[in-house]
């Protein structure tokens, strides 16, 4: 392993040990921290082809919760720190994939950070899309669960199964009573513990723990990040749609327009139609 690939990973460390400060306002501390596997299938015609896993987590705090991509939140910290370096570290990724062949991202393939009641009684969602950093508010929805007797055995807990109908999608949750903590992965909540796992009935979207964090915690609160760029914020249905629309766009196209590529142009208005949707479905789908 070469010097640069061992300072880029014991500076991630460091971030991941909390010996570098995370932008962060409204601070308090976290009770518990669960990190799952986020799978996504991304063409719904080829499920067992196309999908992405990616470590993402979630962090519990008295008042409020944070789930967010665990790449993505060290990635950001360390652009916070050190952009430099951060900057390296995507070059070394870039170089690493035209030699392998791979597709990787050095932040991940989860963007979005959820805040669930922050502010207070609301749910904030951030993600950076279409060369834009987004964000919008919305009351804080609970989904409505119906508790059965199964059970099963998740990372040494007893876990029961509920489902619910919740934006679009029909989920199922395994949750851990001896957890009493009403929060899960995404904008899963509400049930008398934590969720550990979690997936929607065609499996699109999974969430799976794997490990449960009691101690050496880092502050839960609202992350900083890029608003030295500003933030657009919208509605929960704009911002949406938006992004159902970025997925629907000729994105190489805009990018060669935008940078004065005559050759590669072609039609930015020509649409593609995306091979999956978002966790949540229902929110006008307009072109």
């Amino acid at each position: 392993m070469n010097r640069l690939i061992s300072y880029l990973l014991l500076s991630m460390i460091c971030l991941a040990t909390g010996l570098a400060r995370e932008p962060v306002i409204d601070a308090e501390p976290s009770l518990l921290e669960v990190h799952y596997i986020r799978t996504q299938i991304t063409d719904t015609t080829r499920r067992s082809e196309h999908f992405l896993k990616d470590p993402v987590m979630l962090r519990v705090g008295k008042t409020k919760s944070l789930f967010c991509g665990s790449k993505r939140l060290l990635v950001d910290s360390l652009r916070a720190v050190n952009p430099d370096l951060e900057f390296a570290l995507y070059r070394q990724t870039m170089d690493n994939n035209r030699q392998n062949g791979t597709h990787n991202l050095p932040s991940g393939y989860y963007g979005s950070y959820i805040y669930k009641n922050y502010p207070e009684g609301k749910v904030t969602e951030k993600c950076h899309f279409d060369m834009e950093q987004r964000q919008y508010e919305e009351e804080w929805e609970k989904p409505r669960w119906e508790i059965s007797d199964s059970s099963k055995n998740i990372l040494g807990y007893e876990c029961f199964k509920a489902t619910t109908e919740f934006r679009g999608r029909h989920w199922t949750a395994w949750f851990a009573p001896e957890i009493p903590l009403s929060d899960g992965p995404w904008k899963l909540c509400g049930l008398p513990g934590v969720i550990l796992e979690a997936y929607d009935s065609y499996r699109d979207y999974s969430f799976t723990a794997t490990a449960i964090l009691q101690e050496g915690l880092s502050e839960v609160g609202f992350m900083t990040y890029d608003e030295r760029k500003g933030v657009m914020k919208s509605s929960r249905d704009k911002f949406f749609n938006s992004w159902w629309r970025f997925k629907n766009s000729n994105f190489s196209a805009k990018m060669n327009a935008m940078y004065g590529n005559p050759a590669n142009r072609g039609n930015v208005s020509d649409n593609k139609a995306p091979l999956y949707d978002a966790e949540e479905t229902d929110y006008p789908h307009d072109l």
